[in-house]
């Protein structure tokens, strides 16, 4: 009986140790038509506004080959977070808009979230994903 108990601590203490980890978060982006430019992945908190890209608590760049990119946040505390990305195709490093401030250029978000009328706009409860040990990769389909 004592060695099921100290087992079962030594496992609470051990999840308990790796949700306070860092690891890096690797973003699969799909939906990419060409090599031009470059992805821009925007990292959000609990809190944060999604829609304000200047406001991101991490930003990450890119490189596209054979139209698949894999931006990576290193270093990253375990936890929850959001991510937008966008296709840079003219590789001005912002996020072009229309003359209506529609968005002008591919753009994708964590969680599966995609924009419409049923869906409404991103937020970050839409987008939220638990990022750890055996969630480090998620796939993002820009469009």
């Amino acid at each position: 009986m004592n060695r099921l108990f100290v087992l079962v601590l030594m496992l609470l203490v051990q999840n308990c140790l790796a949700d306070d980890g860092y690891g890096n978060l690797t973003i699969r982006v799909n939906g990419l038509l060409h090599d031009r430019g470059k992805v821009i992945a925007n990292l959000f908190r609990d809190g944060d506004n999604v829609m304000k890209i200047e406001t991101a608590y991490l930003h990450v760049q890119g490189k596209i080959n054979g139209q698949q990119a894999q931006p990576v946040f290193q270093n990253l505390k375990y936890g929850k977070y959001a991510v937008t990305i966008f296709h840079d195709e003219n590789d001005n490093g912002t996020l072009d808009h229309n003359l209506l401030r529609m968005p002008a250029e591919p753009l994708g978000f964590s969680n599966g979230f995609q924009m419409g009328m049923l869906n409404g706009l991103p937020s970050f409860e839409k987008l939220q994903f638990i990022f750890g040990p055996r969630t480090d990769r998620i796939a993002i389909t820009i469009k």
